[in-house]
C-alpha cells in the first residue's frame, strides 16, 4: 500500500503493466461536443473531431498503441483521418507511439520549440528516459515547433500553446472553444503537472537548474485566470476522467463541465508543490518509492 495518495506523485503503472500493458486499456467514450477520450488508465489521449480532420491531443508509450488504435476505431473514426498531433511535453508517455502514427497517417505534428531543442541537445538523456518505458518508444522532431501564444487551427478549432515550463523545461498547456448543444464551452489543460522531478535533487540529476521550482509556480500563475468550463489532464488522474464518465453513464447531464475545477486543480498543484518543497530528501524519497495509480482508482473502474 503506497505510503501516501497523491495524484502528481508516483503514478507509473505497476510492473505487471509494464509487461503487459494492455491490463491498463479501457474503452474511449465522449466528452462532449466534438472531444472524446481515447487514453488508458495511466495516460490520456484525446481526440477531437475539427470536422476537416482528427487531432490527437498527446498519445502513449509505443506499447500502448494497440490500445489507441482500437479506441479510436471503436468511437467510428478512421486512424488515417487523424491529421494533427499535438504532444503536451517531451515525456515519453506522450510521445512514445507518434513516429509509429506518422508513419501510416503522415499526421502533422507539433510540440513546443523548447522542449524540442532540449530533446535534440541531450538526447543521450531521452534515450534513457525512451528505453525505461519498454520497447520501441522513439523520440521525433515535430513538424511544427511551438511558441509561446501559438495558435493551432483545424477546421473547427483553434487550440491556444501557453508555455508552462517546470514539469519539463517546455511544457505546453492547450486552449479552446467548443460548442456543446448550442453553447460556447471552454476546454483546458494543463501541459504537465507532476513535481517529483522538480526536487532539489531530480534537477540535480537531470542537469536543470534549481530556478525551475520557481519557474513552475509562475507557470501554474501564469494560466490561473484562463476561463476554463471543462478541465482536461494529461493523464486521467489530474482530471478524474474515469470517474466523470461513470457519473455520465449513470445519467448525469455534462459531468465533464464545472467552472470551478480549474482553480480546484492548480490549487492542489500549487499547494502541494510547495509542501513537497519542505520535504526532506528521506520524506521525498518515501512518498514516491510505490505507484499509486492502482489504489487511485481501486475498485471504481
Amino acid at each position: 500500500m503506497a505510503t501516501e495518495f497523491i495524484r502528481f506523485g508516483n503514478m507509473f503503472p505497476p510492473q505487471e503493466a509494464v509487461e503487459r500493458p494492455y491490463i491498463i486499456d479501457r474503452d474511449p467514450f465522449h466528452i462532449a461536443g466534438n472531444l472524446y477520450y481515447v487514453g488508458n488508465l495511466w495516460c490520456a489521449s484525446h481526440l477531437i473531431d475539427t470536422g476537416k480532420g482528427l487531432i490527437l491531443l498527446d498519445v502513449p508509450c509505443a506499447s500502448g498503441l494497440p490500445g489507441l488504435l482500437y479506441n479510436i476505431q471503436k468511437l467510428g473514426f478512421q486512424v488515417d483521418d487523424v491529421k494533427y498531433i499535438v504532444i503536451s511535453h517531451a515525456h515519453t508517455d506522450h510521445y512514445g507511439s507518434v513516429n509509429a502514427l506518422v508513419h501510416r497517417t503522415h499526421a502533422k505534428t507539433f510540440m513546443g520549440a523548447v522542449d524540442t531543442q532540449d530533446m535534440l541537445n541531450n538526447s543521450e538523456r531521452t534515450k534513457r528516459l525512451d528505453a525505461g518505458l519498454g520497447p520501441y518508444n522513439e523520440s521525433f522532431v515535430p513538424d511544427v515547433q511551438l511558441e509561446d501564444g501559438d495558435v493551432i487551427e483545424l477546421g473547427n478549432v483553434k487550440m491556444r500553446c501557453i508555455l508552462t515550463p517546470g514539469h519539463t523545461i517546455g511544457v505546453m498547456s492547450h486552449f479552446w472553444d467548443m460548442d456543446v448543444d448550442g453553447r460556447t464551452v471552454h476546454v483546458g489543460i494543463y501541459g504537465g503537472a507532476g513535481y517529483g522531478s522538480l526536487s532539489t535533487e531530480g534537477l540535480k540529476k537531470f542537469g536543470q537548474p534549481l530556478s525551475m521550482q520557481q519557474t513552475f509556480l509562475e507557470s501554474i500563475e501564469k494560466v490561473w485566470d484562463e476561463p476554463v468550463d471543462l478541465m482536461l489532464g494529461n493523464h486521467p488522474f489530474h482530471s478524474d476522467e474515469y470517474q466523470k464518465h461513470q457519473r455520465q453513464l449513470a445519467g448525469e447531464q455534462d459531468p465533464f463541465i464545472d467552472p470551478a475545477e480549474w482553480h480546484r486543480f492548480l490549487t492542489e498543484l500549487r499547494d502541494g508543490f510547495k509542501a513537497f518543497l519542505a520535504y526532506t530528501p528521506e520524506q521525498a524519497a518515501a512518498l514516491f518509492a510505490e505507484t499509486h495509480l492502482m489504489e487511485y482508482y481501486g475498485d471504481t473502474i
